[in-house]
């Protein structure tokens, strides 16, 4: 296995089939997903096409090629820009003599290298199994250079005809199985904690956005100004897919409105599909939250792109009915208004270097989660303490007074514990 520190030397290869802005933003993103993976790209290789060559992806000629590039720059690792079939694989892998990759494999990757917490790991791994099972046959044997790896996979290379490739096949079925059973019950945890929010009315805001956009930055920010305890500090790494954990932190208004806000999995163009259906557990708690603020680094010339991927992930999940704001961040980096990207809702521009724009963000949640409070009187028995209690640490009390028959509160407070407290009300 590779050390971490030491990097594989590789070319990535792709088919031109779309505009070239398009091809060039996707082979970009390609290059900055080998670098999340501890790959050095040396050059890049593509053959303008109208389709691809169902047996070897690039032309024979084209294929011959990069077969002379690869042995000039005794490349270890050729990276594929699009998602390769089992024949294309292996004729590809006979031709080249060397190990290849396609995106795909290259997102399980990382994904894998990220994955910490049990769900996660189980996440991958399902989608890693998924992919793996139609390869079985002397193809998936990409993960021997970069590290890692699914079980499995040995014996699909050991592979010694129609008996062996049955037995895997079930061996990764069965795991598959197994796998969907266990990460099930943290399915159905993650539902009950979200039940028991509900019910006691916590609104949540859902931070979305392509990966590396600025969400976990911009949610650090928020905990900074209502508290200092670092320890609440979601993890931040300038790279594609720093995490996979679904974070979830609470925060309280200076007015006592609290709300939690999630840190969601970033997106990326072609998200592989085995990716998405395993991560649906995660990405259901978008479904649950009362806003989304959908990310976007306003600084990159491919962001309206970017725009679109994410919202082609959202669609899918059907949110479409939940109220989103678009936060256009790193506005310290755009030159021009000009360059900001188009949108056409509610946009907030914002900075984490300046911190411009964290108010008008602050004021835009509260005005949509807590639009339904009422200003009221409650006259509170003394011998009801503790609701005075609830009452100082879930609303906003503007003062109150010691009567001879209670305490006489005057309060904003949200529609629940306006009807929670319905026969302490003072009626003007």
């Amino acid at each position: 296995m590779q050390e971490e520190t030491q990097k594989v030397k590789a070319i990535i290869v792709g088919i031109n089939d779309t505009t070239d802005e398009l091809f060039n933003y996707e082979l970009q993103e390609l290059v900055a997903l080998c670098e999340a993976c501890n790959i050095e790209v040396i050059d890049e290789f593509y053959q303008k096409l109208t389709s691809f060559n169902s047996a070897t992806y690039l032309g024979k000629g084209k294929l011959q090629e990069l077969k002379q590039l690869k042995d000039t720059y005794k490349i270890e690792l050729i990276v594929f820009l699009d998602e390769l079939t089992p024949v294309q694989l292996r004729n590809i892998s006979d031709v080249l003599e060397v190990e290849i990759i396609d995106r795909t494999m290259l997102i399980l990757e990382i994904f894998q290298k990220r994955a910490k917490t049990k769900e996660a790991i189980l996440q991958v791994e399902i989608a890693n199994l998924k992919y793996m099972l139609p390869r079985l046959v002397g193809s998936y044997t990409h993960l021997s250079r970069i590290g890692g790896g699914g079980g499995g996979s040995g014996g699909a290379r050991r592979g010694s005809g129609e008996t062996k490739l049955e037995e895997d096949r079930r061996h990764i079925e069965r795991r598959i199985n197994k796998l969907s059973d266990e990460l099930e019950k943290i399915v159905v945890s993650r539902k009950n904690a979200r039940k028991l929010r509900n019910q006691n009315e916590i609104k949540t805001v859902a931070f979305v956005g392509y990966t590396n956009a600025g969400k976990s930055s911009t949610i650090n920010t928020l905990l900074q100004m209502f508290d200092k305890d670092l320890n609440k500090q979601v993890y931040v790494e300038n790279m594609l897919f720093a995490t996979l954990e679904t974070s979830t932190r609470s925060i309280k208004l200076t007015t006592n409105e609290e709300f939690l806000i999630t840190d969601t999995v970033g997106f990326v163009s072609n998200l592989p599909h085995h990716l998405i259906e395993s991560f649906k557990s995660t990405l259901e708690e978008i479904k649950e939250a009362s806003l989304i603020v959908h990310v976007v680094d306003a600084s990159s010339p491919y962001a309206n792109l970017q725009i679109d991927t994410t919202n082609k992930v959202l669609n899918e999940l059907g949110v479409e009915e939940i109220p989103m704001v678009y936060l256009l961040n790193k506005i310290d980096l755009v030159k021009s208004p000009l360059f900001l990207p188009r949108v056409d809702q509610d946009n907030i521009k914002l900075s984490n270097v300046t911190k411009e724009g964290f108010t008008e963000l602050l004021t835009y949640i509260k005005s949509h989660l807590f639009n339904n409070t009422i200003c009221c009187k409650f006259l509170i028995p003394f011998t009801k303490g503790d609701l005075f209690n609830t009452l100082k640490t879930k609303a906003h009390i503007h003062q109150f007074s010691y009567e001879n028959d209670g305490i006489l509160v005057e309060a904003t407070v949200s529609d629940y514990l306006y009807n929670l407290y319905q026969e302490y009300l003072v009626k003007s």
